[in-house]
């Protein structure tokens, strides 16, 4: 199963003017560090719609790739009046491209950097994210976390109503995450991350409510409360430190506004509040706030302040949140290893015969696909199989291949390419961290004296497993 040579270009495939699933692609919107955005227009669908379309080539990073499927899932699954609808899709083989609505709005970075950094009006303030926290809740109530909640993701009309925008990094409970399962940090934007996800959580609905509490705090103040650190150890300074107080910088600030931000922002998820539902509540009745100390604070904390909280933050562990269902808990996970770069069609026929009987015999199960490469190019060239996120494209498209006679749905089966010098290792170390229930390699008789990953590392796979391996033979 080589690799296919023939994989369209992405730049090739969208191109201004061509059409592609009857969307005719217009002007290029937007071109971020993961995605183009293209206008563009289809007969029967009344509303302007967007292109959404994964940036594959020189310099990109694999993320893109793993951020636009997580996105698909995301979207397909959603359904609320606060985000744009979906109205097409392809897929990563042919044409990776997300076809949504495009909604009328203008995003919350824009204005805060048009009023100078802060919104004068803190009623307006007050408003806007109110309704944001509307949105949030809209989605937790599907079992859908965003995780990368700010300003430049969320889109204000005139009469303060928005719409919620990119889940390239979000959270579904019902669904694979393959930011999880590949090891990816996919922590968000520095500003706005919670403390639980520089500690690599990712399926706590609490730290919405903390991005919204650094929201809440650039808009009425023109800072940010934590920086915008570079580095792990930056990051992590939130888990011990505190805000300046926000009426210290804004005097004009009510003392129940400064407790729900502050009490938004606290760095255990079970001392914030609980819910999107309830920090909505408290915005629109202010007279509900509970006050505590926070409320009245004026001057940042002493350096022996400072100190007792970095002490019990050496501790820190995130708090604990509801884990999925217990039917999600016990559905066993089968790992399929799978040598993209070898052609034996036996092995291959063998391995799917294998893979879908036990997946008939646990009908609750999951399945992910993965390859192993050892590396991608250090200098790229300008084609996109030169590249790193081409040549990764190219072994998730053998993967899909591999597993389109499965006939299965998108919730039970995920993909992935591993990066690794030593492939027995990077497996088991895979297995262990997704919990998997087994691992299922080939062995082929074709290359009795070539070395491969998979027949070099087959023992130490065995041995090292924390789970069953089950290879099958040609």
């Amino acid at each position: 199963m080589a690799i296919n040579k023939t994989i369209e270009s992405i730049n090739d495939i969208f191109q201004e003017g061509k059409e592609i699933d009857g969307f005719l692609i217009g002007e290029e919107v937007h071109r971020g560090g993961m995605a183009v955005l293209y206008e563009a227009t289809k007969e029967g669908i009344e509303y302007p719609i967007l292109l959404k379309v994964p940036r594959v080539g020189r310099d990109q990073p694999v993320e893109s790739l793993i951020g636009f499927e997580t996105e698909l899932t995301i979207m397909k699954a959603l359904k609320s009046p606060y985000v744009p609808r979906l109205a097409g899709a392809g897929n990563m083989a042919k044409k990776p491209y997300i076809a949504m609505e495009r909604l009328d709005g203008r995003p919350l970075d824009q204005i805060i950097e048009e009023q100078g950094g802060k919104l004068s009006d803190i009623q307006q303030t007050i408003d806007i994210v109110s309704n944001v926290a509307l949105a949030i809740a809209s989605l937790h109530a599907q079992d859908i976390i965003h995780l990368d909640l700010k300003p430049e993701n969320i889109l204000v009309t005139k009469d303060n109503k928005v719409a919620i925008i990119d889940f390239g990094l979000a959270h579904h409970t019902h669904y694979p995450d393959l930011l999880v399962e590949q090891m990816r940090k996919g922590v968000g934007s520095a500003p706005y991350i919670a403390p639980e996800q520089v500690m690599g959580i990712r399926n706590d609905w609490r730290s919405d409510i903390f991005a919204m509490g650094t929201i809440l705090y650039e808009m009425l103040t023109g800072e940010l409360p934590f920086g915008s650190p570079s580095t792990i150890n930056g990051l992590k300074k939130r888990m011990w430190s505190e805000a300046l107080p926000l009426r210290a910088i804004r005097k004009e600030i009510p003392p129940w506004l400064q407790e729900v931000v502050l009490r938004c922002m606290e760095p255990l998820a079970a001392n914030r509040y609980q819910s999107a539902t309830r920090l909505r509540q408290l915005l629109k009745s202010p007279e509900s706030v509970q006050l505590t100390a926070r409320a009245e604070k004026l001057y940042p904390n002493s350096a022996w302040d400072n100190m007792k909280r970095w002490f019990r933050a050496a501790g820190y562990e995130p708090s604990p949140c509801p884990k999925p269902s217990s039917a999600l808990e016990n559905a066993p996970l089968i790992i399929a290893a799978i040598d993209t770069r070898q052609n034996d069609d036996v092995l291959r026929e063998r391995m799917q015969s294998t893979a879908m009987h036990l997946l008939q015999a646990y009908p609750e199960s999951r399945l992910i696909c993965l390859s192993t490469i050892s590396s991608t190019p250090t200098f790229e060239g300008n084609a996109e199989s030169e590249t790193a996120s081409g040549i990764v494209r190219g072994h998730l498209v053998q993967l899909m291949d591999w597993a389109k006679p499965l006939k299965m749905s998108t919730e039970r089966v995920s993909f992935h390419v591993l990066e690794a010098m030593d492939p027995a290792s990077r497996i088991v170390e895979f297995a262990e961290d997704n919990h998997a229930s087994m691992i299922l390699i080939g062995a082929s008789h074709k290359i009795p004296t070539k070395v491969t990953p998979w027949r070099t590392s087959m023992t130490k796979i065995v041995e090292e497993a924390p789970c069953s391996v089950h290879i099958v033979r040609s």
